[in-house]
């Protein structure tokens, strides 16, 4: 009995001295809080990726079916109005935020407008749309807009520079060698979006096309949708 006392006082002895000293735990665990903190830092990064992306696709699908309709009221149309010459009075948007068409989309002859408004002090405009009777005036006739995708952001500059897509604002003329007796008959249509939901660094979507109106070429007058409602 003594001896087997004996050997247990010795194996406890022998135990307590095993295992990790201070200077090794404090090693261990300063590399294991590095582990997460890396661990960590990969997922939040992933998720705010994740987030952008969500909200960058989402804001995307409404410009792109906001284009969609914008491209058969133009490629139907019969006059196309120089975003240039349009004014505040006549869109509440400030020039080439605004595009006018008298259109005659899936056969009913109407004037459309699309303009970009931005409330004060806000980055985030509003892509909208409206229609009227050319004889609206006798007839009535003239719907309120309607908001088709929102988070749209301004261009680089104010200054329209063809060469320098940076530039370019939500309807322009551009440049054609083809012969057209409307005001105009070839629109470059950019329109950058931004949800609000992304990150300050990540960078808008652009979505951009050029659209001609097959139908300008045959003459209409050119004041077809001319006065235009007040906005």
């Amino acid at each position: 009995m003594r001896e087997l006392m004996r050997r247990f006082r010795e194996r406890r002895a022998s135990d307590d001295q095993s295992g990790f000293t201070l200077v090794e735990l404090l090693v261990v665990m300063s590399i294991f809080m590095g582990l997460l903190i890396i661990v960590f830092g990969i997922m939040i990064t992933m998720s705010r990726q994740t987030k952008d992306n969500l909200a960058r696709t989402e804001a995307t699908e409404q410009v792109r079916i906001g284009l969609m309709q914008i491209d058969r009221q133009v490629r139907s149309g019969n006059v196309i109005s120089d975003p240039a010459a349009e004014t505040v009075t006549m869109s509440g948007a400030d020039t080439y935020y605004s595009l006018r068409v008298y259109t005659q989309t899936d056969g009913v002859f109407q004037c459309v407008q699309w303009r970009v408004v931005y409330e004060a002090a806000s980055p985030f405009g509003r892509l909208e749309y409206r229609s009227w009777k050319p004889s609206w005036q006798s007839t009535g006739g003239v719907e309120s807009w309607r908001t088709v995708a929102r988070d749209i952001v301004r261009p680089a500059s104010d200054v329209v520079d063809e060469d320098d897509p940076t530039t370019w604002p939500p309807f322009f003329v551009e440049s054609s060698d083809a012969e057209n007796a409307s005001n105009a008959q070839t629109i470059r249509v950019t329109l950058r979006v931004k949800d609000e939901d992304q990150s300050e660094q990540s960078r808008p979507a652009v979505v951009t096309s050029t659209l001609t109106g097959r139908n300008t070429i045959f003459g209409y007058p050119a004041d077809t949708c001319s006065p235009v409602p007040a906005p």
